[in-house]
């Protein structure tokens, strides 16, 4: 459990989250603000869920190396260069999701598991389909909600 200034970075990362898969149609620079939050929000919580070392590192590298993809978007790299980008990191948001999930057991196991290896297998094997982003949203969008929601639990005790 992490201190309590810091135990509902889970529910600020899960709004963030949300809120960027709500507006990034209709305004990028706000739902890459907004991804941003998602994913500064989990940092804190890299140290204090399991994980050995290379989980640790997995996390750490998705979180500041998405955060990076968020900037880049909103300098305008580009979106299929952005895309690229996140699709590489997110195996090492995989390593991470799935190896924390393993230590943590319970709803975050059976949550982060498929989780992570849905995202490990889309951005090996489907990323470049048509109707891609669509694929991912359609199990990323609940399935990170989810889990984002065990973790609170886990850092509220329940």
């Amino acid at each position: 459990m992490i201190a309590t200034s810091l135990r509902f970075l889970p529910l600020v990362s899960l709004a963030g989250w949300l809120t960027m898969f709500a507006i990034k149609h209709r305004n990028l620079f706000a739902g890459d603000l907004a991804g941003l939050v998602y994913h500064l929000a989990l940092i804190p919580l890299v140290q204090q869920l399991p994980g050995g070392p290379v989980v640790r590192f997995a996390g750490y590298l998705w979180l500041f190396l998405d955060a990076l993809v968020d900037i880049v978007s909103i300098n305008g790299i580009g979106s299929d260069i952005a895309w690229a980008l996140r699709m590489g990191v997110h195996l090492f948001a995989a390593v991470w999701i799935c190896g924390a999930s393993w230590g943590l057991g319970g709803p975050s196991l059976w949550v982060g598991l498929p989780l992570g290896l849905g995202l490990a297998l889309h951005a090996i094997f489907l990323a470049k389909v048509p109707n891609n982003k669509a694929i991912l949203g359609i199990f990323v969008v609940p399935m990170m909600s989810a889990w984002l929601v065990s973790l609170q639990a886990v850092q509220l005790g329940l």
